[in-house]
């Protein structure tokens, strides 16, 4: 099973503000499609995630889509990665166990 971990940065020891960074593992398979990946995400909550493996150099993103929902997925593509940017409904709950995107290339 994915684990994540949850790391607090302070930004200003004065102010307290905190910045949240979660490290999530996805699984990222190929979907058996011949232009498709899947990624599976197992621990999420809503927010960016960011996948360096999946820059620019590597592939072209055409399109990014969220298997079995209605959700609207922001995403944005360059030669650092690819950032995704989960909706503030998503939250990985005892209702949703996990979430998979879709990536067409």
């Amino acid at each position: 099973m994915a684990v994540s971990r949850k790391i607090a940065l302070n930004t200003s020891e004065q102010s307290g503000n905190q910045l949240h960074i979660y490290e999530v593992n996805p699984i990222i398979f190929y979907s058996g499609e011949a232009d498709e990946l899947n990624i599976e995400l197992l621990e999420f909550n809503h927010g960016e995630l960011i996948i360096k493996s999946l820059s620019t150099a590597i592939l072209k993103v055409k399109e990014l889509v969220m298997e079995d929902e209605a959700f609207t997925i922001k995403w944005k593509q360059n030669t650092k990665g690819l950032r995704i940017t989960l909706p503030d409904g998503l939250i990985n709950d005892g209702t949703r166990e996990k979430c998979t995107l879709k990536i067409k290339f």
